[in-house]
């Protein structure tokens, strides 16, 4: 028969192998690099002589995420994640790895898996066997008892692993793209990342809160002064201190009125004795989670280095599988023999011998925890290429905690002296360690004090050597360190005992040392690298303080995420469902809380901008750094002004641009990319008023104050006017008409993230193509945006030759003025002015623009051009043609000379960028101003004779 074996890395294969085949076996390469295959013979029992195949693949083959276009950044929505469907396939990398499966596969049998005996391992089997350590006797043992896996606990990693992809993925969406493009973030970027990216893990929020709540703690704290009195004995060589059964005094005049009766009584009476028997419990067996808190503290490594080192140790078979929940060795468990493997050492075999010989031997004590896969961890073996490295401490702390929990507990006496002195009582103790037992082998504690504490009988007296006050300060609470985070995490249930380190240390790019700090994962939390206490970073803290405003505690505080924790395990034992009914689903449970919680978050956007900018920068408004803003120059402006409920729940607020022209937008862009854009050649001014929309239902909505420059409008608009920019039809087919623009998110799915216009020479990011120069509508507007076709930097050239060739209509235009010159003349200014109009045309399109909204280069200057007319038609029909000619010459002097300054600031700003086209467009500028130039002294010429 032909049996293939999986395990879950390649160290773990080798050693199975050369253990199963008494280092027999052979070993080829395969198509996954690295994961060969090793073969040989082995007999399983109820299988018979079989040819095994062993081979491995790293982790986890599959990995799950959201189906296209959800997986995309900018597919959807982010809250539309919490409903979008999910799939499982082979990651990137693992391609090889499943072919090297398929190929071992045909032929075999049986499979048999050897993964970790946890959840994880459970989520991966199909069939696996028991296995505890990679030492001989375990495996065999592990072979000759496979089983099937357990269902309920595969079914409890798949609902972790969508519950936080779920979540992780919308607010990490929501965090990033509302704060990318708004800051300046190139002090937080790590190394070889080009873009600030602010991740939301459901596990390390509640971690970063638990750090954050301690440091707005230690803020809070502010010092009390108080008083305490303390009593000195000293006689023949003997000595102690009597410390104070108040033990302080916040009122110092109280404290002075007792300590002067202690002096002037000066005498010192024992009124009590009290001796008895102390004992010290030796530690229980080391689960996971006890392991990073001791040896985070006796040996200074971060937790996560504590994991890393465990594993191979645990892969080169020296001791057991470091990732277990159990503190309780089983009774079947020959734990002499394991203690008789540290007997040679030169460090603790003494002690070793003392346990074997049973002078100091006892049964572990149980701690109360069994997760029915791993025993606690132990060593397994000896290893002596350690010293003092990091591996070789690690290695020491855990023979020395497996030894230390085999021995008896400690044994003292506990003394306690009782005097009193004018009055008031005092109290010293000691304690003498009369039988160490387990603490011979375990320095990393220490018991006793004050051992040689004199001996004092009951109604004893004695002059005190010294009677004094001490002022002291109330000092706030320390600073989290590791064990005690850990700690915190393991009593609100966040994360798993595997788990743990990983959550800590994404608090802040790979962890790298900095001025005496280790700056974690996330950029979120740094760890002092003498004292190895936590301190949050001003983004961390701006983030939790956020959440904290907007009245979210799921988000941040850890009591959601443990009845998340709490609904998984009970999945793991069968007791609940992943999926299911209503009642019964902890996935639903979790999505529809934290779906309220993404919906209130959005809507309270604008408080996550506003905290950013207060902690992480100074106070500084945030700025158009690229992408969104008008031109696409940036996610908003400076600090907004709520004036209005969005539609989808947030606010919309009144900004401006780096340049100061105003805009409307949502305050949860870019998850809300509503936007209204006021034309800035039109705009003078745009403020909120405190007259609320009677007629906008979906809540409440301040109208907004607006001016206009009067030229801008189409007759028949007031410059000022007062509207509901939501829900004023009349106001929004005004902006429209005069180059404005609203755009709603549904028409902004999927646009591509360009940048446009004014906004693109500012900066990089998510623009979208912009109002003022490119909402070109018409045939005639199409014919000017011909002109740029083909050309780099298409909207910047077909910018230039707009004003261009307006100016250059401008000065053919102006020629007009003959006609309508002599028409006002005769008395008809009216007939004047419409045949002047009728003259207002343009060189390029050949097209009347006067009175025409739907372009915006060659109708501006047209416009102009027909105000200025206006003046010398007047002057004409007034009887003064001297003025009338003086403002047609005037008007197309002016025009003339615009068309060169406007060619001349146009190449200047483009020479550089119209890369092999710089020739064709200045060529196209200077002869659109000589003809301008040349119509200029033809229109004088003229308009002299004529008159």
């Amino acid at each position: 028969m032909r049996v293939l074996n999986v395990a879950e890395k390649n160290s773990v294969a080798r050693a199975v192998s050369e253990l199963l085949s008494n280092r027999q076996c052979r070993s080829q390469q395969s198509c996954a690099r690295y994961s060969p295959v090793y073969t040989f013979q082995y007999t399983v029992p109820e299988l018979g002589p079989c040819e095994m195949v062993m081979t491995s693949v790293a982790g986890h083959l599959l990995e799950l995420d959201f189906v296209p276009p959800y997986n995309k950044w900018h597919g959807c929505e982010a809250r539309q994640l919490y409903d979008a469907a999910v799939v499982k396939s082979v990651n990137q990398g693992n391609e090889d790895v499943k072919r090297n499966l398929q190929q071992q596969a045909r032929g075999c049998q049986v499979l048999v898996l050897w993964l970790d005996c946890d959840r994880e391992g459970e989520n991966i089997a199909f069939e696996r066997s028991v296995d505890a350590a990679l030492v001989a006797s375990d495996i065999h043992r592990a072979i000759s008892r496979l089983v099937d896996p357990n269902e309920h606990e595969a079914r409890a990693v798949d609902a972790r692993q969508e519950i936080d992809l779920r979540i992780g993925s919308s607010f990490t969406r929501l965090q990033t793209l509302l704060l990318q493009n708004k800051f300046n973030w190139s002090a937080w970027l790590p190394a070889g990342r080009e873009s600030m990216l602010l991740s939301y893990g459901p596990c390390q929020f509640p971690t970063l809160g638990l750090i954050v709540q301690r440091e707005w703690e230690v803020q809070a704290h502010i010092q009390e002064p108080f008083w305490s009195i303390t009593v000195a004995y000293r006689a023949s060589g003997e000595s102690c201190d009597f410390s104070w059964d108040r033990h302080r005094m916040f009122d110092r005049a109280a404290a002075v009125v007792l300590h002067e009766l202690c002096l002037e009584s000066n005498l010192a009476t024992v009124t009590k004795v009290d001796g008895r028997q102390r004992t010290r419990a030796a530690p229980v067996p080391l689960s996971t989670l006890e392991m990073q808190k001791r040896a985070s503290q006796y040996l200074r490594i971060p937790g996560e280095r504590i994991m890393r080192l465990a594993e191979e140790l645990y892969q080169a078979g020296y001791i057991s599988y470091p990732r277990t929940e159990t503190n309780q060795f089983d009774t079947q468990y020959d734990l002499r023999a394991l203690v008789g493997e540290q007997q040679q050492s030169p460090q603790w075999g003494g002690f070793a011998q003392r346990l074997v010989s049973n002078e100091l031997w006892r049964w572990p004590r149980a701690g109360g925890s069994d997760d029915k896969a791993h025993p606690p961890i132990h060593p397994t073996k000896s290893f002596t290429e350690g010293g003092q490295s990091e591996k070789g401490r690690l290695y020491e702390f855990i023979v020395r905690h497996f030894l230390a929990c085999c021995a008896k507990d400690a044994v003292g006496f506990e003394t306690k002296v009782h005097i009193d002195v004018g009055g008031e009582g005092f109290t010293a103790t000691g304690l003498m360690v009369t039988e160490r037992n387990f603490l011979d082998v375990y320095p990393y504690e220490r018991w006793g004090s004050n051992a040689n504490l004199p001996v004092f009988r009951e109604g004893q007296q004695f002059q005190p050597a010294s009677i004094q006050l001490k002022e002291g300060q109330t000092q706030p609470p320390p600073r989290l360190s590791e064990r005690d985070l850990i700690a915190k995490m393991e009593e609100y249930g966040i994360g798993t005992d595997a788990t743990v380190a990983d959550h800590i240390q994404k608090q802040a790019g790979s962890c790298t040392q900095e001025e005496g700090l280790w700056w974690l994962d996330r950029g979120y939390a740094t760890k002092d690298v003498g004292t190895l206490l936590f301190s949050p970073t001003a983004l961390g803290e701006a983030l939790i303080s956020a959440y904290r405003k907007m009245g979210l505690a799921n988000l941040w505080q850890p009591g959601l995420r443990g009845v998340i924790e709490s609904n998984i395990s009970a999945v793991a034992r069968g007791q609940r469902t992943k999926v299911g009914g209503e009642r019964e689903s902890v996935l639903q449970e979790a999505m529809d809380a934290f779906r309220q919680d993404f919906a209130n978050a959005q809507r309270q956007a604008s408080i996550l901008v506003q905290e950013v900018a207060a902690i992480v920068f100074g106070g500084a408004a945030a700025a158009l750094q690229g992408g969104g803003g008008p031109g696409g120059g940036g996610a908003g402006g400076g600090a907004g002004q709520p004036f209005a409920s969005c539609t989808c729940g947030a606010q919309l607020e009144l900004v401006t641009d780096g340049e100061g022209l105003p805009f409307v937008k949502c305050a949860s862009y870019p998850i809300c990319r509503r936007q209204i854009v006021f034309p800035p050649n039109a705009t003078t001014g745009v403020d909120i008023t405190d007259e609320a929309c009677t007629s906008c239902t979906h809540g409440p909505v301040r109208k907004l104050q607006l001016r206009f420059r009067q030229r801008s409008l189409p007759m028949g608009h007031a410059p000022l006017q007062v509207s509901c920019v939501i829900c004023d039809q009349q106001l929004q087919r005004l902006l429209h008409t005069i180059g404005g623009q609203e755009r709603r998110p549904e028409e902004l799915m999927g646009q591509p993230r360009v940048g446009a216009g004014r906004g693109r020479a500012r900066g990089e990011g998510e623009g979208r193509p912009q109002e003022q120069e490119q909402q070109v509508t018409g045939e005639a507007g199409q014919q000017h945006l011909a002109a740029a076709e083909g050309q780099p930097e298409g909207a910047e050239v077909g910018q230039a030759l707009r004003l261009l060739q307006g100016a250059a209509a401008g000065g053919e235009q102006a020629a007009g003025g003959k006609s309508a010159g002599r028409e006002g003349g005769a008395g008809r200014p009216e007939a004047g002015a419409t045949s002047l109009r009728s003259q207002l045309t343009c060189l390029q399109c050949n097209t009347s623009h006067v009175g025409d909204t739907r372009t915006t280069g060659p109708q501006q200057v047209a416009h102009e051009t027909d105000e200025a007319t206006k003046d010398s038609i007047r002057h004409a029909a007034e009887g003064k043609p001297g003025e009338a000619v003086k403002d047609i010459g005037e008007m197309a002097k002016n025009a003339a000379r615009g068309a060169k300054e406007s060619a001349k600031l146009m190449y200047d700003s483009l020479k550089d960028k119209v890369a092999g086209k710089t020739e064709d467009v200045k060529e196209q500028a200077s002869q659109a101003a000589d003809q301008a130039s040349a119509k200029a002294e033809e229109l004088k010429d003229r308009t002299k004779s004529s008159f």
